[in-house]
């Protein structure tokens, strides 16, 4: 198995998880909470931004790793038309 399969079969495994799901969704919940909660100060608003950028920036990670899959599986699909 190649590095960018075994790493695409990681991500979906991760992405397949119902406690990452869980926490993923518990991280987006609350900071949902914050942007609502007009008491909320500015610092605590920047704290979950960061907390869903973050979030973000893994789930791209992931999904980097399953198009680079894709990609791949394309490429030699091509090759062995040739």
């Amino acid at each position: 198995m190649s590095l960018i399969k075994q790493r695409a079969s990681e991500a979906k495994t991760l992405l397949a998880d119902h406690v990452f799901q869980a926490v993923i969704g518990e991280i987006r919940d609350d900071a949902v909470g914050v942007f609502l909660d007009a008491a909320c100060d500015i610092n605590r608003v920047a704290a979950a931004h960061e907390s869903v950028r973050a979030v973000q920036l893994i789930l791209d990670a992931l999904q980097a790793r399953l198009d680079a899959e894709a990609v791949e599986i394309k490429q030699d699909r091509d090759r062995a038309n040739d």
